[in-house]
């Protein structure tokens, strides 16, 4: 048995051997097999990979809990993300809470300022004529962007993406969440001191004087709102912008069509999320004993959403693994789907398409070697490196 037919007979999303590139056969041997498949991974799972079936669970939030916690296995005593873990009633306050700033109208104030971001990254890349696409563009432009959607200091800015890789290290594994939970509320406390001592316009300022069912919002549900806003704000559109860019650089003619027929930019973002889906997989509990696709699956039992699949599904998307710009409605689930759809989704697409948009006034850019691709914490595939050289391609 290889390792392919292995993953699909006992997924398990954390074992060493599920890498970048296999995930994707791995997924599609499990959706191949059945509409539900169990797994005894971590005490037991069931895996839902076609999109009907996994789009049925995020619009059942009431039989479908997430208040167990949509990272899977998690370490014991880690605080709930906010609001990822939480159901309805208290979902729907705190996600009042986390939405402004991520609002459509909000993020449409940002536009001046994401592109000044976008032209000061790109600049020194294409004058050179070489560079790192995910380390000087998509990971600084994704940090940068949520930053000043949040109001977050440069303090926290330059430490984001330290702790998110520290807190992903550790989540699954660890005795209890002292090793990466504590470093984040330092360094948020920081910023929640200063909003309270000199309030000024930004977010920040905001919540720290916000109510949530008529009390003041607590130093613990402040923080937790901080790390999750940080890390999901950056971690999801940076995966999503660096697989856009390196399918850019694999297919000139495309960068070449963008740039005759830029009305096109909005399907190329859409189509980079269904691709690369940013979060591969999240779970949720049942809160009863239900019944999917046929299959009955007991009450407390864990379900695992695999996201890539169900955006891969053939059913659903033909050419299912072609990037494509025809697909009409933005239908995938990329961003989710039902109370959990992606709050900072108006952002992410704002940063894609303006990427896009700015590429396609410099010349054509071409990989320069082999990209590192790898899967961090189970559920997000990252580009660790990506270089491109930009101008006529040299054989």
């Amino acid at each position: 048995m290889n390792s392919v037919e292995r993953l699909a007979t006992c997924y398990d999303h954390h074992d060493p051997e599920l890498t970048a590139d296999i995930v994707g056969e791995v997924h599609q041997r499990i959706q191949q097999t059945a509409p539900v498949v169990y797994s005894p991974a971590h005490g037991g799972m069931w895996l839902l990979s076609r999109y009907r079936d996994v789009r049925a669970v995020l619009r059942d939030h009431d039989t479908f809990s997430s208040a167990n916690g949509v990272f899977f296995p998690k370490a014991p005593g880690t605080p709930k993300f906010t609001p990822l873990d939480f159901d309805r009633p208290e979902h729907t306050a705190l996600r009042g809470l986390i939405s402004p700033p991520l609002h459509q109208a909000t993020v449409a104030r940002l536009a001046g300022s994401i592109t000044a971001i976008v032209a000061e990254l790109l600049a020194p890349l294409v004058a050179r004529g070489h560079g790192d696409l995910a380390n000087e563009l998509a990971m600084p432009l994704a940090i940068r962007s949520v930053a000043h959607a949040l109001g977050l200091s440069d303090g926290a800015q330059q430490r984001i993406r330290e702790l998110t890789r520290n807190l992903w290290q550790h989540l699954a594994t660890a005795s209890g969440p002292g090793a990466f939970w504590p470093p984040f509320v330092a360094v948020f406390a920081e910023d929640v001191a200063r909003a309270r001592a000199n309030p000024g316009d930004d977010y920040i300022s905001w919540l720290v004087g916000a109510r949530l069912d008529g009390r003041p919002v607590t130093d613990d549900e402040l923080h937790s709102i901080l790390i999750s806003a940080s890390m999901a704000g950056h971690e999801t559109t940076m995966n999503a912008m660096s697989h856009l860019l390196w399918q850019l650089a694999r297919d000139v003619p495309l960068q070449q069509r963008l740039r005759a027929e830029p009305e096109l930019v909005p399907a190329a973002a859409e189509e980079a999320v269904r691709l690369w889906a940013p979060v591969g997989n999240q779970t949720r509990t049942t809160t009863r004993d239900t019944t999917v696709a046929g299959v009955a699956i007991p009450k407390g039992a864990r379900i695992m959403l695999l996201m890539g699949a169900a955006n891969r599904d053939p059913d659903q998307f033909a050419a299912p693994d072609e990037f494509r710009l025809d697909r009409g409605a933005a239908i995938h689930l990329g961003f989710g789907f039902g109370i959990h759809y992606c709050s900072g989704a108006h952002l992410a697409r704002l940063e894609l398409q303006t990427v896009l948009r700015q590429l396609t006034g410099h010349p054509d850019f071409h990989l320069a070697e082999t990209p590192r691709r790898r899967i961090e914490n189970g559920r997000h595939i990252v580009i660790d490196r990506l270089p491109v050289r930009f101008g006529v391609e040299t054989t």
